[in-house]
């Protein structure tokens, strides 16, 4: 039964929009809805890598990826323009068989049905009352609303409410193949990105990333890096979305939230987003149940800040001397201070 009024309307149950509902429900808001536009459980384009941080995060809720079937790929390779340079000891990466996210998210959407919180599934918002405070439904509902949470990610509906529009692209294949369990990642398939090949239990995960170029045919890089790779695979099943770069303004109208990928809350270097989203559905939940919206101004301001530091690492980075330079000293001369920079970057120390 759907009512015509919510103190809080989240769009999007993915992982921010769930941790933020969650967050409510242990802060005593209970007058919540969330309009989700598929079906559970549902596929989304994502590599699907749990880091040891995300992993810590998210057995906060009481979800174990262990029994979501992840686990760590110990072989771990990085990759010049095809040529191998370095293997790292990979203590903070896990996957799952399909090397995607639909297991986890689903369990996760579970975990709020068993708390009781209304998710309307198949649903889209067609109007939104701005003044008003008013969303109009795909399936004609009226809904009007105290609070209005957009976590419908990087170009949803709440983004036509913003002016950064800046977004990476990624694209990835999933694939039967006879290729030993390992983690590849190549740098030099993209201008400003970099591919992977990721394999467990006889399912690859081929995909690659970059700075959207909307000049760029990128089902013709795809294919290239496909025949680099002798990786007989059809393209047909290709799939694609778009990951948020720089923050965006996180409350608009004095009402309605940003968080995960609509806020931006994604870093630009590497792509992690899932640990930045599930923090800011939880500091959104904060400041409402406290009616302190400095709370979260404050959580985005220092998520900027830090992401502005990444956005420099990554065009220093991505530089084309410099990466050159990179694999042709770095890797051969200091692997050891790699292993250890990606160790430190994604482990959580105890």
């Amino acid at each position: 039964m759907i009512k015509e009024s919510y103190k809080v309307v989240i769009i999007g149950s993915g992982p921010a929009g769930i941790a933020c509902a969650l967050s409510l429900l242990n802060n005593g808001i209970k007058d919540i809805i969330i309009i989700e536009k598929s079906k559970f459980p549902r596929y989304k384009c994502c590599a699907g890598y749990i880091t040891n941080k995300t992993k810590k995060a998210y057995e906060k809720y009481g979800i174990n990826i262990e029994k979501c079937h992840y686990s760590l790929i110990k072989d771990f390779n990085i990759f010049y323009k095809s040529k191998w340079y370095q293997t790292i000891d990979n203590k903070f990466l896990y996957t799952n068989k399909k090397i995607d996210r639909v297991e986890l998210d689903y369990n996760f959407y579970k975990l709020a049905k068993e708390k009781k919180i209304n998710i309307l599934e198949n649903t889209t918002i067609k109007k939104h009352d701005l003044e008003n405070s008013i969303i109009v439904l795909s399936d004609k509902n009226k809904i009007s609303y105290e609070y209005l949470v957009f976590a419908d990610g990087t170009s949803g509906y709440g983004s036509k409410y913003q002016k950064n529009q800046k977004k990476n692209i990624a694209m990835q294949l999933i694939t039967k193949t006879k290729i030993k369990d390992k983690i590849d990642i190549h740098f030099g398939i993209t201008k400003k990105g970099y591919g992977w090949i990721s394999t467990y239990k006889g399912i690859t995960n081929i995909g690659l990333t970059d700075v959207y170029n909307s000049k760029i045919n990128y089902q013709l890089v795809f294919k290239k890096f496909l025949k680099e790779q002798n990786i007989d695979a059809d393209i047909k099943d290709l799939t694609g979305a778009f990951t948020p770069i720089g923050l965006r303004k996180p409350i608009i109208n004095n009402n309605i939230f940003y968080i995960g990928d609509a806020l931006g809350a994604c870093d630009p270097l590497t792509l992690s987003g899932l640990r930045y989203g599930l923090k800011s559905g939880e500091k959104c939940a904060e400041t409402i149940a406290k009616e302190k919206r400095m709370i979260f101004k404050c959580f985005a301001y220092n998520l900027k800040i830090k992401f502005f530091f990444m956005q420099i690492m990554q065009k220093i980075f991505y530089f084309k001397p410099v990466l050159a330079s990179v694999f042709s000293i770095g890797c051969r001369y200091f692997g050891k201070l790699i292993s250890t920079i990606f160790n430190n970057f994604f482990v959580n120390k105890k």
